[in-house]
């Protein structure tokens, strides 16, 4: 019993160590990978409906962002979310497209996705 007892003892301990040496979380990578989520969810609604992609400006209208729309300003060509531009590049067939939250500060976690809805982050080298 008291071997089970010091084992209990290590593991909570053990935890509380790893809980205690993992960074923050980023709320600018977290506001990113959210917003991508949702446009990723509005993209493939809308193919499965038209049989295409849509351009970034036509789907943050979509419903699939409406948690997020409140967040999103256009202005002119450039549209952002909390501080950080969105970016979508559509294939001239519209049947494939690249996504991206580009920060704002040379330092931040860029978030990238495709058609595939797979989302990667990414850092610039030299910070």
């Amino acid at each position: 019993m008291i071997r089970c007892a010091s084992f209990a003892v290590l593991v909570v301990l053990s935890v509380g160590t790893v809980a205690s040496t993992q960074p923050a979380a980023d709320p600018e990578r977290t506001a990113g990978i959210v917003v991508m989520r949702a446009i990723n969810t509005a993209e493939n609604a809308v193919r499965q409906q038209s049989g295409k992609y849509l351009e970034l400006a036509d789907v943050i209208d979509h419903a699939a962002l409406s948690r997020v729309r409140a967040n999103i300003v256009v202005s002119g060509n450039a549209i952002t979310h909390q501080g950080q531009q969105l970016r979508l590049a559509l294939s001239p067939d519209a049947l494939q497209y690249q996504v991206m939250v580009v920060p704002t500060a040379t330092c931040g976690t860029a978030i990238f996705s495709d058609e595939r809805g797979l989302i990667y982050t990414g850092k610039v080298l030299d910070c």
